[in-house]
């Protein structure tokens, strides 16, 4: 080698340094996916809500003893249909598709059909058919969504789910 030559390379403290950002690089990217499958779940929990609150007022403003207003469940699917039952007829009036993703895993109810939650309207506070569960998830995140049987009263939770 001549004397005025260098030797061209990176160090071992230069290495390291480039290591180490392309790990926190890759860190935060597989964060980022872990924290928008966590908020389509949200999202889906927040709008089944709604949609069984709607399901409830429309019920409770009939107050017809044959009539019910509710949601029917595939589990397993990636949507819900927003169904009217009058008696033994069932007509599913909507159907709600849920965002990429993100799956009903589990869904059961007390009443005659028990993936659907039904309110019927002749109960004083608007209470279900039957009280029960639906799980939504996408990937580990999971949120499931519990209509209590006595009040009709919903409650969204992250932890616990079937």
């Amino acid at each position: 080698m001549a004397s005025g030559q260098r030797i061209r390379g990176a160090t071992l403290l230069e290495v390291l340094v480039a290591m180490s950002l392309v790990t926190v690089v890759a860190a935060i990217v597989w964060q980022a996916g872990s924290l928008t499958a966590r908020l389509r779940v949200r999202a889906a929990a927040t709008a089944l809500v709604s949609d069984l609150r709607a399901a409830q007022a429309l019920a409770m403003a009939e107050r017809r003893s044959g009539r019910a207003h509710g949601l029917q469940f595939e589990p397993g699917s990636d949507r819900y249909f927003i169904v009217v039952r009058d008696d033994s007829t069932t007509t599913q009036s909507r159907l709600r598709r849920l965002p990429d993703g993100v799956r009903v895993t589990y869904a059961r109810f007390g009443g005659a059909v028990p993936t659907a939650a039904l309110f019927n309207g002749v109960s004083l506070f608007g209470a279900p058919s039957g009280g029960g569960t639906v799980t939504l998830a996408n990937g580990q995140a999971r949120w499931c969504v519990r209509l209590l049987p006595a009040t009709g009263r919903i409650r969204v939770a992250a932890v616990g789910c079937p």
